[in-house]
């Protein structure tokens, strides 16, 4: 893509709820692979009248300002910034959730004015009430790819499920907390939401696990727009195939525990060596000809 195309893509990827301007350099900064362009204020003001210009894009003014977006990724946990209020049978067919979609004022025409408004004095007047919201055949295909059906039909519930996945991008979206916080649908119901997703192989879902704040492991599935799709591989994973190669390079497939355990100290933190030790208690002669059959043979 070129820069002023993933700029819409951007802006496109952020939904019905549309994206602050300087949201939009927050996610830009963020971007895989890296936006080509520096973002000084001269870019930033090159971009800003590309936004203006665009047809396939509308500006809105919302009754209160928004907060910025955050980097769940660096365990930054602010209030969601974009609630989940889906909009049911649009008559102009518009698909999406947003929570001040009957508040908030179009002023596009007052921003392409025969004298257009600079990037700062637009800031100054408008701050961050002034949101991007691309066309809803725009938002759609960011959402589905090029390699998608693009007359591929969604009900409102799964089209704001397939939204939410692609605002988290490379993130992605865990399916416990879309049914905890996001969605508040019991289990059974988001399955019957995410099941068109699947089938038109609009999302990808693997198992993933993560650790919470109180030190517990939570399992669930991660979603993630097949464009955004990569193999997460959890540390007992690793831990396993460390093992199986150490393995490999021994005669005859054997090892007692302690010379597994000096070829990986460095690699894993003590919780998965621990695990692998099974807790200490002497196991120094314990052989591993079963670990390497589960690994290699049954697939574990």
């Amino acid at each position: 893509m070129d820069p002023l195309s993933i700029v819409e893509d951007e802006v496109a990827l952020e939904g019905l709820d549309g994206i602050t301007i300087p949201a939009l350099w927050i996610r830009l900064g963020d971007r895989k692979p890296r936006f080509p362009l520096k973002l000084d204020d001269s870019t930033k003001e090159f971009i800003w009248r590309s936004l203006v210009a665009n047809s396939d894009l509308t500006f809105y003014l919302l009754p209160a300002e928004r907060d910025d977006v955050s980097n769940e990724e660096n365990d930054v946990e602010d209030k969601d910034v974009y609630p989940v209020h889906i909009i049911r049978d649009n008559k102009d067919g518009l698909q999406g959730s947003c929570a001040t979609f009957c508040q908030r004022r179009d002023v596009t025409a007052r921003l392409r004015s025969p004298s257009p408004i600079a990037l700062d004095e637009s800031l100054k007047r408008y701050g961050r009430k002034l949101v991007a919201v691309a066309s809803q055949g725009r938002r759609f295909l960011a959402l589905i790819g090029s390699e998608s059906d693009p007359d591929a039909k969604l009900t409102d519930d799964s089209y704001c499920m397939l939204e939410r996945v692609g605002r988290a991008r490379w993130q992605g979206e865990m399916q416990s907390e879309l049914h905890k916080s996001s969605f508040k649908v019991d289990s059974r119901k988001l399955h019957y939401i995410r099941k068109p997703l699947i089938r038109h192989r609009l999302v990808c879902a693997q198992a993933c696990s993560r650790q919470l704040k109180s030190g517990q492991a939570q399992s669930s599935i991660l979603l993630l727009l097949k464009r955004f799709h990569v193999i997460r591989r959890s540390k007992y994973d690793l831990l396993m195939e460390g093992v199986s190669n150490i393995l490999q390079k021994i005669p005859r497939q054997l090892a007692a525990m302690v010379t597994i355990r000096e070829h990986l100290v460095g690699a894993f933190d003590f919780s998965f060596l621990f695990f692998l030790w099974g807790g200490g208690g002497g196991g120094d002669c314990f052989v591993l000809v079963a670990l390497f059959i589960l690994i290699n043979i049954v697939g574990w």
